[in-house]
């Protein structure tokens, strides 16, 4: 009986995770930028009172509300299967230093971001 192969996996699918999101946070930063920021017409500004948000306004809640969570949350979860995967006894790769990287930029933009937004 021949013993079982142990063959190298290359994380790819936690590469096109990561991927994916950075398409969705470049997606959102040009929206963000290229939305106005008054409302056509000369229509109110703010919420309430018959205003509506500007278009960069609702780009600003979009990024605050529904992808930055997200982020948070697929950062974690590759996070968590990287370590999973790195302690179960298979070698650690090129990929597994290639993500950790990503993860370890993605965590210094956060907390720097986080730093600039308190001052």
């Amino acid at each position: 009986m021949t013993a079982p192969s142990r063959t190298t996996r290359s994380p790819r699918g936690s590469l096109i995770v990561l991927a994916v999101l950075a398409i969705l946070w470049l997606g959102w930063l040009a929206w963000f930028l290229s939305a106005p920021d008054r409302n056509p017409g000369g229509q109110c500004a703010g919420l309430g009172f018959g205003c509506t948000p500007t278009p960069r306004d609702v780009a600003s809640f979009v990024g605050v509300i529904g992808l930055a969570p997200l982020s948070v949350l697929v950062l974690v979860v590759t996070l968590v299967v990287r370590l999973v995967r790195t302690r179960s006894g298979s070698r650690r790769t090129a990929w597994d230093v290639v993500v950790g990287a990503l993860l370890v930029a993605a965590g210094a933009l956060w907390l720097v971001g986080t730093v600039a937004g308190a001052f």
